[in-house]
């Protein structure tokens, strides 16, 4: 069952893709180097790129389909909530510093998942 609107989507999408691109600040692990910093950077960097693209409300070019949108995100949603166990994100003797990453990758995979693949009105591309 679809029950997230394209126009939520899309808010949500800027939304977590500026946090995204913060988290390392706003989580603790700036200081490491890897891709435990990197990759929600780049997925952040990713979300925001790909929504200025889509046709829906909150798309600024509008040359992606929204079903193309949707499918993308999983695929970087699941990168990032896999992340700590694909790249081993052990420090030393400390806990994982994937929680962060599987919890954001998990949300943005659920937000994919129950996201409408047509927005309300029909956007044609910007020419």
């Amino acid at each position: 069952m679809k029950i997230i609107s394209t126009s939520l989507h899309g808010a949500f999408d800027y939304i977590c893709g500026f946090v995204l691109i913060f988290s390392p600040g706003l989580f603790g692990f700036s200081e490491i180097d890897g891709p435990q910093r990197l990759l929600p950077q780049l997925a952040g960097f990713f979300i925001l790129v790909q929504s200025l693209m889509t046709r829906y409300e909150c798309g600024v070019l509008r040359v992606l389909r929204m079903a193309t949108h949707v499918r993308n995100e999983s695929l970087v949603a699941l990168l990032l909530a896999l992340s700590p166990w694909v790249f081993d994100f052990q420090v030393g003797s400390a806990p994982k510093w994937g929680t962060p990453h599987f919890v954001a990758g998990m949300v943005l995979l659920i937000g994919c998942l129950l996201t409408r693949e047509q927005p309300r009105a029909t956007f044609e591309p910007a020419v």
